[in-house]
């Protein structure tokens, strides 16, 4: 009796060495996981860090170049006025943006001392209000708001009552380039 007691004690000991086992296994693959989801999130914040600081530096790059609009410009009489603009993209990165997507838009163009205020309106709502100069025929205007990390500017050559250029909106990680026309509306 005595024998088959020790063999039960033994037998005993033994299956529940094997469910000890399983479960060192369960948790070290436990611990293994968590140090790749460690390993995922300080890779993710690293590459957040890095987005942070090229806004950052988009953002002082937009005051600068706000600060040199505002500070330059000349009046010209015949931008005044609404004008008829189209796009067409030439150039993006950007996801739900493709080459060819275009845009039709008025803009009414004003004076604020030397600098020059563009309500953009797609039909009857306001949509973006662009500030800038003009000079040596060429007018400059960026997106007044600069809002989440967002640029917009514009560079337009003027030619009696046309103007051809670009638009540019830069944001986070993308870009996307129009080709831009403007008719003036009579």
């Amino acid at each position: 009796m005595r024998k088959i007691s020790i063999l039960l004690l033994i037998l005993i000991v033994f299956l529940q060495s094997c469910g000890l086992n399983e479960r060192e296994k369960k948790i070290k693959a436990q611990q293994a996981e968590i140090v790749k989801k460690e390993q995922q999130l300080i890779l993710w914040e690293q590459r957040l860090k890095m987005k942070e600081q090229q806004l950052e530096y988009t953002k002082q790059s937009l005051d600068s170049a706000k600060k040199q609009i505002d500070s330059v410009g000349v009046k010209n009489p015949l931008i005044i006025g609404k004008w008829a603009v189209k796009m067409s993209c030439i150039e993006t990165t950007c996801e739900g943006s493709a080459l060819g997507d275009t845009k039709t838009e008025q803009w009414n163009f004003s004076y604020n001392g030397n600098t020059i205020v563009v309500k953009a309106y797609s039909g009857k709502v306001l949509t973006r209000i662009y500030v800038g100069t003009y000079k040596d025929n060429v007018l400059h205007i960026i997106d007044e708001q600069q809002n989440s990390g967002v640029m917009i500017s514009a560079i337009l050559k003027i030619s009696n009552d046309r103007m051809d250029g670009k638009r540019e909106i830069l944001q986070k990680d993308c870009k996307i380039v129009y080709s831009l026309t403007a008719e003036k509306l009579k």
